[in-house]
């Protein structure tokens, strides 16, 4: 059987689990800067693939070629998408999105896991 201490100590580590992506998402946030881009699907010979445009605030134009599908599924609806991009290296982007289930299960537990220490 397991303690107290432990049980409280592996709710609290499966809800950061569970929370790291969100997590990693808010760091992004704080951190890198804003654009507004615009992804166009590019089919080709070898499978499908879409080009993510968009301006750097010195006037400098990024476009990026990707077939991570994982990337292009987070944006939400048709026309320009809100992007975040690493000022240290534009070429790295992130398309934010919101938080969805993963994020309440991973509070819940982080919740449930510092009740059983305190108590």
């Amino acid at each position: 059987m397991i303690d107290g201490t432990a049980s409280a100590l592996l709710l609290c580590v499966l809800g950061l689990v569970l929370l790291r992506r969100d997590l990693d998402g808010l760091v992004r946030r704080l951190t890198w800067r804003r654009a507004i881009g615009r992804i166009v699907f590019l089919p080709t010979a070898s499978g499908p693939s879409w080009r993510i445009d968009f301006t750097l605030p010195a006037g400098g134009t990024i476009e990026i070629v990707t077939t991570d599908l994982r990337l292009i599924a987070r944006r939400e609806g048709e026309g320009a998408v809100p992007l975040l991009y690493d000022p240290s290296e534009p070429t790295r982007i992130d398309l934010p999105t919101r938080p969805g289930l993963p994020f309440v299960v991973g509070l819940g537990l982080l919740g449930l896991g510092a009740a059983q220490a305190l108590r």
